[in-house]
């Protein structure tokens, strides 16, 4: 029998949308949809609503003095076991709903979030190197 492991996010599924140039968005923040595009543009999560899932890597606004600021593209896990950063003053209890910040990260003075007309649950808190995340389940 396996036994649960905690601490470590597992994606069952992902998708790619559009940063917008202007949009500098961070890593395991939650994002939405800005208007019906194909692949769907990405904005921050700002509070209560209908989200599209977690960003996974850092998005900085684009430079034109760095080429390496063009890359618009975001991985957004959209459901499994993942990695959503936390407010580290406000920190949810395991087994809380998902509640979001102005940010994009979990707070317990948040706002309620829905993940594809499901509530995404609040696993475990951990910290990983300094910085406090929490360990959500997406359907």
């Amino acid at each position: 029998m396996a036994n649960p492991v905690y601490g470590k996010q597992f994606i069952r599924f992902a998708e790619t949308g559009l940063v917008e140039d202007a949009t500098a968005l961070e890593q395991f923040t939650l994002v939405k949809t800005a208007g019906a595009t194909e692949p769907p543009t990405l904005a921050l999560m700002n509070g209560p609503g209908e989200a599209f899932g977690v960003l996974q890597q850092d998005v900085p606004a684009v430079d034109p003095d760095k080429a390496t600021t063009l890359a618009r593209l975001g991985t957004v896990a959209t459901s499994g076991l993942l990695l959503v950063a936390a407010d580290n003053a406000n920190l949810q209890a395991q087994s809380d709903a998902l509640l979001v910040d102005g940010n994009g990260k979990s707070s317990s003075a948040g706002g309620a979030v829905t993940v594809a007309a499901t509530t995404p649950i609040v696993r475990q808190q951990v910290v990983i190197g300094g910085v406090a995340m929490a360990l959500v389940s997406f359907n």
